[in-house]
């Protein structure tokens, strides 16, 4: 195997990282935006398994965190739904 397991859960994290950044600056409405959290929650789960196979406590404690406020705008974003004003 050319990359063992934590190698290529930090290129996933890596390639996950940088679309849903792009695609939550970018602002494209809401659905875009869900899908920018989302995309950013597994890179954050990926980082997350690769700090647990390299035994990085800091890595994995700061995407354990950033995980949670991903899933957040997942539902802030994507699945709960809008609030009218009334």
């Amino acid at each position: 195997m050319l990359f063992g397991w934590p190698e290529l859960f930090k290129w996933a994290a890596t390639a996950f990282t940088l679309l849903g950044a792009g695609l939550t600056a970018a602002d494209l409405g809401r659905r875009i935006t869900g899908w920018g959290f989302a995309s950013l929650a597994v890179g954050s789960a990926c980082w997350l398994a690769a700090a647990q196979l390299e035994q990085e406590s800091q890595l994995g404690i700061t995407n354990l965190v950033l995980l949670g406020l991903n899933l957040a705008g997942v539902w802030r974003w994507l699945l709960r739904r809008s609030q009218v004003s009334r």
